[in-house]
């Protein structure tokens, strides 16, 4: 591979991307040395949060020079066109910002991603003044001048260009009942049927709602049901509403599946317009793998686990159905204890980027341990909270003693003290790196296992 575009990180899927991200650092970094109060923000951000505030960038602005073109292409970045007809640079194989060149500009502007930009400017002191694009359209936006270019604040909901949304009454009162039902949608069933229930809410939506709005959509009621399970990330989540920035920060959302509903919870993501990027298969004595998906405009990555056997490997069981199995490997265990990710259980963990070691201590210094990182390598480290203990159900515990999955003292033992449920995991990104460690994870995914005795935590 061309070192020049990228050098392919040892047992992974994707590149590492060193002189596209130092192109993106060394430009934040001009921007912060002529700007101070861009330079407060960051500090303030990662006082508050632990969230650097490069990783909110979403895009940049910059005017054009007569080697820029050549310089990107040699970086390994590409021309696009958005659906708008705009054309916008991008690196294929890179988490990294889009670039945008104009002409006219004389100076650069750095546009970062929030939830909200009402609450953005009134946490950070800003007036919400020339507003781009209608309050809770597809796209809004708000520039404030600084001494040397412009800091650009905006929203993105369903929407890959950089053209103002506009909405009307009608649209507000249909995003609304959208909202509502997300929020409040049925998470009875188990396996196959979990996965359905959610696939026709899905398909009854589709027909009022937009459908990469619809992604964002789903997936901010998915976050808020699983806040409500886990107080290490209502406890960050608070800090990150403080900056104003809310999950802008998020990485990719877990859900665990039985094998009985693997199938169907793919097609799920498939009906909502995600494309299926590399599988995981930890080895053929982990006894799992996992399914990651990636939705082409809401920037949405989904991890999907699932237990597998020796002899499943090499099949692409997102594409088929799973036959049961005698025994119960970790994520099957955990859907039994607990239910599906799609149904009762909610995300197994929300990822999202940080400063590591700064939020890990700020973790620790508020209470919540932090297992050791399962990932540290040059381009990515990452590591769970402990787990949220769940109160165990009689009813599940003794089916899968009834079913010969959980020994009796597993059973009794769960009953008395709960079971692992749901994590926060912290993650550091380097060289553009959008992959995810391959040979490491598994030692987590047995620590993590509910037969474990123990968790060991940092701090």
């Amino acid at each position: 591979m061309d070192t020049s575009t990228g050098e392919l990180a040892p047992d992974q899927s994707w590149p590492r991307c060193p002189r596209a991200a130092e192109f993106f650092i060394s430009l934040f970094r001009a921007f912060a040395a002529h700007n101070p109060a861009i330079a407060r923000m960051a500090d303030r951000f990662l006082d508050c949060a632990g969230v650097p505030l490069i990783n909110l960038i979403d895009h940049w602005v910059v005017p054009r020079t007569y080697s820029l073109d050549a310089e990107l292409t040699t970086m390994g970045l590409v021309p696009k066109l958005t659906a708008d007809g705009d054309p916008v640079w991008e690196h294929p194989q890179a988490r990294l910002p889009r670039l945008r060149i104009d002409d006219a500009a004389v100076s650069v502007r750095m546009a970062i991603a929030v939830e909200d930009l009402k609450a953005f400017a009134d946490c950070n002191d800003l007036p919400v003044l020339g507003q781009l694009g209608d309050p809770g359209s597809g796209y809004e936006e708000i520039r404030y001048p600084q001494h040397h270019g412009e800091l650009a604040v905006i929203v993105r909901r369903g929407n890959r260009g950089f053209r103002p949304g506009s909405l009307s009454a009608a649209d507000e009162r249909t995003i609304a009942r959208v909202q509502t039902a997300l929020m409040a949608r049925s998470r009875s069933g188990e396996g196959f049927h979990a996965a359905e229930e959610t696939a026709g809410l899905i398909a009854s939506l589709v027909d009022e709602i937009e459908s990469d709005r619809l992604v964002d959509e789903f997936f901010d009621a998915e976050r808020h049901f699983y806040m409500r399970r886990n107080a290490a990330a209502r406890w960050q989540y608070a800090r990150q509403l403080r900056a104003g920035i809310g999950w802008a920060n998020h990485d990719h959302h877990t859900y665990r599946s039985s094998r009985s509903g693997f199938r169907a919870l793919i097609g799920v993501w498939r009906k909502l317009g995600f494309e299926l990027r590399e599988r995981f298969y930890a080895g053929k004595e982990a006894g799992w793998g996992a399914q990651i998906l990636e939705h082409p405009v809401s920037r949405v990555v989904l991890f999907c686990d699932v237990d597998v056997a020796p002899e499943e490997l090499d099949i692409d069981y997102s594409a088929r159905d799973l036959e049961p199995l005698r025994t119960a490997g970790t994520i099957g265990l955990w859907c039994g204890l607990n239910g599906e990710s799609i149904g009762a259980a909610g995300l197994h963990h929300l990822e999202a980027e940080y400063d590591f070691a700064r939020v890990r201590d700020q973790f620790v210094a508020a209470g919540y341990g932090v297992m050791p990182p399962f990932t540290d390598l040059p381009m990515l480290k990452q590591a769970f909270t402990e787990p949220e203990t769940w109160i165990a159900d009689p009813i599940r515990c003794g089916s899968l003693l009834d079913l010969g999955l959980i020994t009796a003292d597993q059973h009794d033992g769960f009953l008395e003290r709960g079971v692992p449920g749901s994590h926060l995991e912290i993650l550091q990104r380097w060289d553009g790196f959008k992959g995810f460690n391959k040979t490491g994870i598994d030692a987590i995914i047995r620590r993590t296992d509910a037969r474990t005795s123990q968790q060991t935590s940092v701090g």
